[in-house]
């Protein structure tokens, strides 16, 4: 009898294999979604231990761990951010790795840098906003001028007299006096000075600072708070005006977000957002912050801090073509 060999075609055995391979995979991720988070989370701070970012997120990560049932690990990349944003756009996109990021991370510095090893639109998901970081414009008391109007006025009157500690033209401080400047018209004298200590000492006529490093010289009378870059006034100042209340529609939003590798879990990212938005408050974790600086009020969906987001990148790349900062 002769030898037979019946061929059979494989695509049938082969989408077979694949609806098996795919069905694995969809409880695998329906599993998943289930008991997330089923290990440790980790949270990215993009600078080295010590700092208030690293403070805020040792501050938060305990009830976060209380909350998610898991712990929260706090990971310190020291550096000027970008090796902490590389992490975390890199990390498997699995929901346990989160980047607690800063203004310049996020936004800023695709506008100054000729090259990030990392894209901020494209390798993040947001997840929630943590607060605003409000900066002072301060004046020494010598001066005697007790707004921003009347410091104004007195530079105007002074060209080029009165002298601005500047920690760097590239610097938030820099660019927010540099920004003034332009705005409205006055010259000032740039001195490298960074402290507080040296308008206090009336070395310098002006310096931009956080609200903890100046409450207590303002109440104490050793400075002359101006004007505060928060878009509301400050519980801790309430008799200074806003930016915006003298100059309409100028705004300079510093704040920290949290973000997660693109494509990250939807449910892993609603939960976060949810959880950082229970802590953040909470009436304990809110003046343990409040007293970095940091000025918490929650956020809305992730959908919104998207929002945000692009709003920003739109105003800060006006901002830096206004300033004529060059990449470098």
């Amino acid at each position: 009898m002769a030898n037979f060999q019946i061929w059979r075609d494989p695509r049938p055995m082969c989408r077979m294999l694949s609806l098996l391979l795919a069905a694995a995979s969809l409880a695998a991720a329906v599993a998943d979604a289930q008991t997330w988070p089923s290990r440790p989370v980790r949270i990215i701070v993009p600078q080295a231990a010590g700092g208030m970012p690293d403070i805020v997120a040792r501050v938060i990560s305990g009830p976060l761990s209380q909350a998610l049932g898991q712990q929260v690990l706090v990971e310190n990349r020291a550096g000027d951010g970008t090796a902490g944003a590389q992490a975390v756009a890199r990390a498997a996109p699995d929901g346990y790795t989160y980047l607690l990021a800063p203004t310049s991370l996020l936004v800023i510095n695709q506008y100054v840098a000729k090259i990030i090893p990392y894209s901020p639109e494209d390798d993040f998901a947001s997840v929630a906003m943590v607060g605003m970081t409000p900066l002072a414009l301060v004046a020494s008391p010598e001066l005697n001028v007790n707004s921003l109007a009347e410091f104004i006025a007195l530079a105007k009157a002074n060209p080029g007299k009165l002298a601005f500690a500047n920690p760097g033209q590239r610097t938030l401080p820099g660019m927010l006096v540099e920004l003034l400047r332009i705005r409205t018209g006055i010259s000032l004298m740039h001195v490298p000075y960074k402290g507080v200590q040296d308008t206090i000492a009336g070395r310098a006529h002006l310096s931009v600072q956080g609200i903890p490093a100046i409450a207590a010289a303002v109440q104490g009378g050793q400075l002359s708070a101006l004007a505060v870059s928060s878009p509301r006034r400050l519980s801790e100042l309430p008799d200074v005006a806003t930016l915006s209340e003298t100059f309409p529609g100028f705004e300079f939003n510093i704040w920290l977000a949290v973000v997660a590798p693109a494509g990250a879990p939807g449910n892993a990212i609603r939960r976060m957002n949810l959880e950082f938005n229970r802590v953040l408050l909470d009436g304990g974790a809110e003046q343990r912050l409040r007293a970095l600086g940091l000025y918490t009020e929650g956020s809305g969906p992730p959908e919104e801090v998207d929002a945000f987001l692009k709003s920003e990148r739109e105003s800060w790349s006006r901002v830096v073509r206004e300033l004529k900062i060059e990449p470098e």
